[in-house]
């Protein structure tokens, strides 16, 4: 494994060497975050500078450094692994078609970045959902989430950061279990301190004309409800190029329904394991069987669990070895 660190002028100028350690996070649904830890000489604090990039040679990856701090002889860096947080979205989007619309959202807004998107691929998840003065980021985090897609940047031939949507589905030929031995499961998180399966939203209007809508996700089990005041979505919109639209009725109250949903996802049930994988058991092996988004089988004689989990995050840690520590989210698609 290299990492080659680009400078803002798209040049290649290095490959990062005399480091301690490198831990390279990525997610599914959300921006993956890096953190290296090297050796303070000339070569590191000339090339390990903010907004360079840091590129790895297998996947085409691309870490942009945001944070420096030499001290006491070592350089830490740290930074994403995309860079749709430097542009926001200053009008009204509406987004439906996933792939092609979030790709368009990205060229609608460039504005000088180095960025470009990907050939669509034929992606077919829709959602239906609005965004206005919201980093690009966010608005993909929220999309990837209501679609079960990801996201990722990496590198083209010509040095330009791409970003990438893709879809990872069940694979049923992976499991991971205690008694395979290809996992050593560190934690099970379950945690309902905030969650909440039931919102009442309410949008424009006043007293008994404000329009509410319920938004129900408690299967008619235990209700646990929120009040999600959604006055900013208003019926009249003005697109970019200053043309009026109404919502019909119908229209109006499925944004709103969209706005609990998103609600609600914020306020979910967590269950969480994370692992680390044996990379040195041969039953199932990262890259070749199995990859960051698979919706897989965890079984767990310790804590009682067999059910499906997405491979939601994974560290790639370079510490006096390698190692990858995956972090397995609930799958609520049964």
């Amino acid at each position: 494994m290299e990492y080659y660190i680009y400078d803002q002028r798209n040049r290649r100028i290095g490959v990062l060497q005399n480091y301690e350690s490198i831990q390279w996070k990525k997610a599914y649904d959300t921006t993956g975050i890096f953190e290296i830890h090297a050796i303070e000489n000339e070569e590191n604090l000339k090339n390990l500078i903010e907004e360079n990039r840091i590129v790895r040679n297998d996947d085409k990856t691309i870490g942009f450094i945001k944070y420096v701090n030499c001290k006491n002889g070592k350089v830490e860096v740290r930074g994403y692994l995309d860079n749709l947080n430097e542009r926001i979205n200053p009008t009204t989007s509406h987004i439906k078609k996933v792939e092609e619309d979030l790709y368009a959202l990205v060229n609608k807004n460039k504005r000088g970045l180095n960025i470009v998107t990907m050939k669509p691929k034929g992606i077919v998840e829709e959602v239906d959902i609005e965004t206005t003065w919201q980093e690009l980021s966010a608005t993909f985090h929220e999309v990837c989430q209501l679609s079960g897609c990801g996201y990722q940047m990496i590198m083209t031939e010509q040095n330009s950061n791409m970003v990438e949507i893709y879809k990872r589905d069940k694979n049923y030929d992976v499991s991971f279990s205690e008694d395979i031995g290809n996992v050593v499961i560190n934690s099970y998180l379950q945690d309902i301190s905030k969650y909440k399966n039931y919102a009442y939203v309410a949008g424009e209007g006043e007293g008994k004309e404000r329009i509410v809508v319920e938004v129900d996700r408690s299967g008619k089990g235990k209700r646990y409800e929120i009040y999600v005041d959604a006055k900013d979505i208003q019926r009249t919109w003005v697109d970019s190029s200053g043309s009026s639209h109404t919502y019909s009725d119908e229209e109006y109250k499925k944004i709103l329904e969209q706005r609990g949903n998103l609600k609600l996802d914020e306020q979910e049930r967590i269950i969480e394991f994370s692992c680390d994988v044996d990379l040195s058991n041969e039953s199932f092996i990262f890259g070749k069987d199995y990859f960051l988004g698979d919706i897989v089988k965890i079984r767990s004689l310790k804590y009682n669990v067999s059910k499906w989990f997405r491979i939601s995050e994974i560290n790639d840690i370079d510490e006096s070895g390698h190692s990858i520590v995956a972090t397995f989210t609930e799958y609520e698609g049964g």
